[in-house]
């Protein structure tokens, strides 16, 4: 059976969805940044090189895990990873105006186009915002008018047996949002939400999505490492 798996992603391209971490990557006013220092080095005399890390749980590409709104919800540590792999589907919302809402009307428009959104689906919203992304000083576009998910959107998908949300942007709910209808909705029905996806532009409607958080105990979050696998 292992060979028959080996045998079957040899006949995939594989596709990054993540971004890189490094120091001055754009993350959220109030969460812990990103640090890489060298705690021992050749140059120092140590004879190996490695490093010690320093980050928030929702640096970067990321896993929300429903603690993170939702006050009895399951830490990162408690979720099961099986939910994070699965047939994704991207939908193309790089369209919707800034501050923007996408709405149940334009979810359904694109299951008419592309197909209905089964249960089980890991459905991703590409905005476009991963084109925003760059390093401080120069991460404000990123940080502001993003367009996210509609409350009624995120119930519908639900209702569907969808359990995972992605997005390319800084939040799955708007930037203007109040309330964050589209985290409460998710987190809130024991779903997971995946943010700040990048290379969403390089994707079909359908592929295998795969994104495996860190195992930290009491965590409301993690860091993914998010790939596509596509049919050659």
């Amino acid at each position: 059976m292992s060979t028959e798996l080996v045998n079957l992603l040899s006949r995939h391209r594989l596709i990054e969805l993540n971004h890189l971490y490094e120091e001055f990557m754009p993350v959220w006013p109030t969460h812990g940044k990103f640090f890489c220092h060298r705690s021992e080095d050749y140059v120092a005399g140590d004879g190996n090189y490695n490093c010690q890390l320093s980050l928030g749980d929702h640096c970067g590409t990321h896993v929300d895990a429903p603690i993170h709104f939702i006050a009895e919800g399951k830490t990162i540590d408690s979720i099961d990873v099986r939910q994070l792999t699965g047939r994704g589907r991207c939908l193309d919302m790089s369209y919707v105006e800034k501050n923007g809402l996408i709405t149940l009307e334009q979810i359904q428009q694109w299951e008419e186009k592309h197909g209905a959104i089964a249960a089980g689906d890991i459905v991703i919203f590409r905005t476009g915002y991963d084109k925003k992304w760059q390093p401080r000083p120069h991460h404000q576009a990123f940080l502001q008018d993003w367009p996210g998910l509609s409350g009624e959107g995120a119930r519908y998908l639900i209702e569907q047996g969808v359990t995972v949300f992605g997005t390319d942007a800084m939040s799955l709910d708007s930037f203007s949002s109040e309330g964050h209808p589209a985290h409460h909705a998710v987190l809130g029905s024991d779903c997971l939400i995946v943010e700040n996806l990048a290379n969403l532009h390089s994707l079909p409607t359908s592929f295998t999505f795969i994104a495996l958080p860190l195992r930290i105990k009491g965590a409301s979050a993690s860091p993914v490492r998010a790939i596509a696998l596509i049919e050659s």
